[in-house]
């Protein structure tokens, strides 16, 4: 494998202007850096477009296109389109030098065969983060609030497997309890049905079967003598009425619900079953456990005596009130739901978004280590299907003290900002946000950057940088130390005792207000500590050499 930078290939060639940033061509793919721009030119202006993932890449005036992936690595194609019809696809796979930083003692060498290995390097970082994601959320219980009544955000499905890994995980003793219930007191309907009879076979007349003798002389016949009916029938006697059949159905609109419900969730469990069965750190058992029970309860023969849902009947006071029934259609309520924690992540996932796996990532790490300090004896996450997760803050976790750790929650003006809204990643209460008597201890905000400015010369040499940027209008220093300065906005405009930066880089540090420089320090100082300010924090998930 060799450095295609610039080489022509079948009437074509990519390059970068990027130092450090070349294209790689390996066995079956092309490799490329996320966040560099790529140029992509056919041989005497014969390519006419360039699709990534489908989409037309950018044009420029000399006839270049322009390829680059940001937030975005793993597996990609290019099409490119030539005059005449010639069709090129190019496997692409998009590569992070930032994993290669993080792991300097894992990988020896980006030349040559050593982007290879840098593949297969960020392979095992993602499949870290996914995986430890599903083990911290394994391990930490789940309660998915139920949506106080029907919306627009419903659907006949939940997001995904992720999502439905937890609900069935967290709801496995509910829902059998609920569909023993109703197994137990299953509502049925008096049903009244009418039909041809024998007339000794009906118990009631009724002015219908009258009706019906005169009304259908087909089933009228000869009579022999003595019947009496035959003097008003010129001599016939009716073989056949109109009588009507009374029994109780199991077959309502509540049951079928249930019913719909029922085999819904035996899907999803198997959906579930297929898609985390491989993962080592799924806790599968309880998944297989209700799918045996679900198929127990289904194999009840009163589920064959009642037909299929075609419509909700929302307005039931059966369902609404009835035991078993309540608790089945507040499962479903909950079951499809929407809830954009597992819906981004599950997209983070699918993507493989680095940036988003390592917030979502910090935040079950963060629950974890919180709560060794504040107590996890009662910890849960809570999730509340209301609105997109971005606007509500409607994620937190609560530990055995009372404080909360929320998502992504708005902080909004009067309340908790004294100027603008702002929404740190992760924000600390010693409370309920909503009482008043609650206050905001500290924020965390993630950020998959490796680099921070500390060292005072360092620092002296960025002040200088930015004053260059501000006359010359180019910032592109500036992400030095933004995310400490952002910090300071956070702590002053929130008024919590500390701002920490969670980022995957070598050290922490904290500026504490007092004591000034703290090189060495721990959560719990800060949590329970004297210390006050700002600084970041190391978050480093662990890949052993043996996962690639």
């Amino acid at each position: 494998m060799g450095c295609i930078d610039g080489t022509p290939l079948d009437g074509w060639k990519i390059f970068s202007a990027k130092a450090g940033c070349r294209a790689f061509k390996g066995k079956d793919r092309i490799y490329l850096i996320e966040w560099t721009d790529y140029y992509v030119e056919g041989e005497n202006n014969s390519l006419k477009t360039v699709l990534i993932n489908g989409k037309p890449a950018r044009m420029l005036k000399n006839g270049l296109f322009v390829v680059s992936f940001g937030n975005f690595i793993g597996l990609s194609k290019l099409v490119l389109l030539f005059e005449g019809g010639k069709t090129t696809k190019v496997p692409v796979e998009v590569l992070s030098l930032k994993v290669s930083r993080m792991y300097p003692e894992l990988l020896s060498s980006f030349e040559g065969y050593g982007i290879e290995r840098l593949s297969r390097l960020q392979n095992a970082f993602v499949g870290t983060l996914t995986g430890e994601i599903l083990r911290y959320s394994s391990s930490i219980p789940f309660q998915l609030e139920s949506p106080t009544g029907f919306s627009t955000l419903e659907s006949d499905e939940p997001i995904n497997e992720l999502f439905a890994y937890h609900f069935l995980r967290s709801n496995g003793e509910r829902i059998v309890e609920a569909f023993e219930t109703v197994l137990r007191r299953m509502k049925r309907k008096l049903v009244v049905e009418g039909e041809w009879m024998r007339i000794d076979e009906v118990d009631e007349i009724t002015p219908e079967t009258l009706l019906s003798i005169v009304q259908h002389p087909k089933y009228l016949a000869p009579a022999g003598e003595g019947v009496l009916i035959a003097d008003y029938l010129n001599g016939y006697t009716p073989t056949r009425v109109l009588g009507y059949r009374k029994y109780e159905s199991f077959d309502t609109p509540e049951n079928r619900f249930a019913k719909y419900f029922l085999n819904l969730l035996i899907e999803w469990s198997e959906r579930v079953l297929e898609a985390f069965g491989g993962e080592r750190d799924a806790d599968i058992e309880r998944i297989q456990e209700l799918l045996g029970e679900l198929e127990f309860i289904r194999s009840n023969g009163l589920w064959e005596d009642i037909g299929e849902m075609t419509f909700f009947p929302y307005t039931s006071q059966t369902l609404l009130k009835g035991d078993g029934y309540r608790e089945l259609l507040e499962l479903y309520r909950e079951f499809t739901s929407h809830l954009p924690f597992f819906e981004e992540l599950q997209r983070a996932i699918d993507n493989k978004d680095i940036a988003k796996l390592y917030e979502y990532w910090a935040f079950f790490r963060l629950v974890d280590e919180l709560g060794e300090i504040l107590g996890k004896k009662e910890l849960k996450i809570h999730v509340l299907p209301a609105g997109e997760l971005s606007e509500k803050g409607n994620v937190y976790a609560e530990f055995d003290n009372g404080w909360r750790l929320y998502y992504n929650k708005r902080l909004t003006p009067r309340r908790w900002s004294y100027s603008v809204t702002l929404r740190p990643d992760f924000s600390l209460f010693n409370g309920n946000p909503s009482k008043k008597s609650t206050e905001l201890i500290g924020v965390f905000d993630a950020k998959f950057k490796l680099e921070v400015v500390d060292e005072p010369k360092e620092i002296e040499k960025f002040d200088e940088e930015t004053e260059t940027a501000e006359k010359t209008g180019n910032y592109g220093t500036w992400a030095k130390l933004e995310d400490v300065y952002k910090m300071h906005t956070y702590r002053d405009a929130l008024g919590g005792r500390f701002a920490v930066v969670v980022y995957p880089g070598k050290k922490s540090l904290f500026f504490d207000v007092k004591e000034g420089r703290v090189k060495k320090y721990t959560l719990d100082e800060v949590l329970i500590g004297e210390l006050s300010g700002v600084g970041y924090l190391r978050f480093v998930p662990e890949v052993e050499k043996c996962d690639w």
